[in-house]
């Protein structure tokens, strides 16, 4: 049976199903309130959920409410019945906690952007030596934080974005071992409950987002039965059933549609051409051209509208096919960017302009748009001027992608931690590149970021990594069409081997062991769309939506693509 994709539902639409927890019932009461047409809904683990509507957002957003009780292991097992029972897009902890900071009042809310499980360690003669877990909120849904539109049931309370701690002790004193613990190793956490940590772990070992919500009604301190005897609790617990109702309706607005995308297809058949020996280098050029290179060139060039074969642009030196010839080119204008040997050159209809040598010229990665050539050896990226010869930028990078349209660049940054950080840049001609907000932060359980791709207008950005594939929305960093299972471990070694295609619309096309596919969001076993089995080497589109494929066999085709 195929497991699909988290935002979908049964029938293969959008599932807009969010899972509350809570700890306490008042907590739940306070959640509850909100809701309307709530029925009981007992599965077979025999755990009992409310499921209701939430008024307010779009229709057909769904709650199930359910309450963990007190205690991280608790939490943690209530945390996966309930993803496995409802397979949610979001699970959320919302609740009351206690203030472990001055500047944090009673009534606050705090958005845990890490959670720190403070319990683990080691007993030894001389001292306990703290074994910590952390896990941090995903960057999807903080973003979506940090300005929302609140109906606060009094008063509106601050709002922090703080890490927290979280274990099994419930603090009341801050004269004991525990308070100084919390002081010395983990001086950043503003508030301490004791449910978190095993949320954050059950959502993890599921690969579901999640998120906890907090709201102080103590100070973790002597004066916490004062508090609560107060009605300090129903107060925080209030606030924090507020937040949680305002983030689930930012969260659903930016959901893809309601009906599933259905999969692109090929149409007739623009050009078929042979080259003297395997394809090594493929591009849609200006006035609607494709250029195609072996690895010994020549470069040759066919006109889109008519089929018909313009004069092949020579390689100024022979190399060893590993070193051979590549090009690239811009759709949209522009001089054609041609890469032999050990130098870069920029070739227009009456000339030819010397771009400046290349370190390595076995580069595993080489693009380019009329404006700019990016090139790489291993992990490290620059950004080169395709009209001065001029180095813009240099990173570090896993993968990294510019749009058809030259207004974006994306890089996944970060060699060490895998390229989870997908930086994007604003490109304009004559400006250095300009970093465009935070980085879009791929699923903890992702792995390496072994090819990014942004669409034509770089409006999408479509991630592959060995473990997880989908596609991100750029504007706002979250994703629209995720997946469990990716690409292949010669993929994970060599990233230019998968040739990831993300289309106009937000498909993912990605070759694996000479197969080109399409990414099956219903399924982790993607099927071959071309024929002729395998053998496909270079796959590339325009931005109005033409496929060209280049093939071991020599053999360049190019079809419409109809999505």
């Amino acid at each position: 049976m195929s497991r699909q994709a988290w935002w979908q539902g049964a029938d293969g639409g959008r599932n807009d199903l969010v899972v509350v927890l809570t700890a306490l019932p008042l907590e739940a009461d306070a959640v509850r309130r909100r809701l309307r047409d709530v029925r009981r809904h007992v599965p077979e683990s025999g755990t009992v959920f409310s499921v209701g509507e939430l008024p307010g957002v779009l229709p057909g957003v769904t709650v199930a409410l359910g309450v963990t009780g007190e205690g991280t292991r608790e939490a943690a097992v209530i945390t996966e019945r309930a993803i496995t029972e409802f397979r949610p897009g979001l699970v959320l902890l919302v609740g009351v906690a206690g203030a472990l900071k001055e500047s944090i009042g009673l009534g606050d809310v705090v958005v845990a952007t890490r959670v720190h499980a403070y319990g683990g360690g080691k007993e030894t003669a001389e001292a306990f030596k703290s074994r910590p877990r952390t896990w941090d909120a995903a960057h999807r849904l903080l973003s979506l934080t940090y300005d929302l539109d609140v109906e606060w049931p009094g008063a509106a309370p601050r709002v922090h974005h703080k890490p927290i701690a979280s274990g099994d002790t419930l603090l009341a004193s801050r004269r004991g071992t525990l308070a100084a613990l919390l002081d010395e190793r983990f001086e950043d956490a503003v508030a301490v409950e004791m449910e978190g940590a095993g949320v954050a772990l059950g959502a993890h070992l599921s690969e579901t987002n999640a998120l906890v919500i907090r709201g102080i009604s103590d100070r973790a301190d002597e004066h916490k039965q004062v508090a609560d005897a107060g009605g300090s609790q129903e107060a925080a617990a209030a606030n924090a059933a507020a937040f949680a109702a305002a983030l689930i309706g930012a969260y659903v607005s930016v959901r893809p549609p309601a009906s599933p995308l259905a999969p692109g297809r090929l149409g007739a058949e623009v050009l078929a051409a042979r080259l003297g020996g395997p394809v090594g280098s493929l591009c849609f050029g200006p006035r609607r051209t494709l250029l195609a290179a072996a690895a010994d060139g020549p470069i040759r060039c066919w006109r889109l509208d008519d089929g018909e074969e313009l004069p092949p642009i020579e390689a100024a030196t022979w190399m060893p096919p590993r070193y051979g010839v590549r090009v690239a080119a811009s759709p949209g204008g522009g001089p054609v960017v041609v890469r032999d040997g050990f130098r870069l050159r920029a070739v227009y209809p009456d000339r030819s302009v010397d771009l400046g040598s290349i370190t390595y010229p076995g580069d595993l990665y080489f693009a380019s748009t009329g404006s700019y050539a990016l090139l790489s050896w291993a992990t490290s990226f620059t950004l080169r001027s395709a009209a001065t010869g001029a180095d813009l930028l240099s990173f570090k990078a896993v993968a990294a992608s510019i749009s058809a349209d030259e207004s974006t660049l994306a890089a996944a940054r970060g060699p060490v931690s895998g390229g989870r950080h997908v930086q994007i840049y604003h490109l304009r001609p004559g400006e250095p590149p300009a970093p465009r907000g935070r980085p879009i932060e791929l699923h903890q359980v992702a792995g390496m970021a072994l090819q990014i791709a942004l669409s034509p207008d770089g409006a999408m950005l479509g991630c592959m990594t060995a473990r997880w594939a989908g596609v991100f929305d750029v504007e706002r960093g979250v994703p629209i069409m995720p997946r469990s299972g990716g690409g292949d471990v010669w993929s994970q070694i060599f990233p230019e081997a998968m040739s990831l295609v993300c289309t106009p619309r937000g498909r993912l096309l990605h070759m694996r062991k000479g197969h080109v596919l399409q990414l099956d969001l219903n399924s982790r076993d993607d099927a071959p769309f071309l024929p002729g089995g395998g053998g496909y080497r270079r796959l590339v589109m325009s931005p109005d939506g033409l496929l060209a494929t280049g093939h071991a066999s020599g053999w360049v085709r190019v079809h419409r693509w109809e999505e």
